[in-house]
């Protein structure tokens, strides 16, 4: 009885911190007009248009949920004091 127990604890757990996982936001979209589909799944446009160019009909354009990443701050060098 208790090795069932431990088993749904572990399950439970390892769904919740599943679900807590962010999925990553990728700056383009593939497009592919007339079918309702597209991916935004390219990190560079290159890649985007590699995959929807060509005779996939589609196109790429910027993911609207994209943000770049916050620049980190720069760092203040402290003084060194001379004894």
């Amino acid at each position: 009885m208790r090795t069932i127990l431990y088993v749904m604890v572990f399950a439970a757990a390892a769904v919740l911190s599943c679900a807590n996982a962010a999925a990553p936001t990728y700056r383009w979209c593939a497009n592919y007009p007339g079918r309702d589909f597209f991916t935004c799944a390219y990190d560079t446009f290159q890649q985007c248009l590699d995959t929807a160019g060509g005779g996939a009909g589609g196109f790429c354009s910027e993911n609207p949920a994209w943000a770049p990443a916050p620049a980190a701050a720069p760092r203040v060098k402290q003084k060194r004091k001379n004894q």
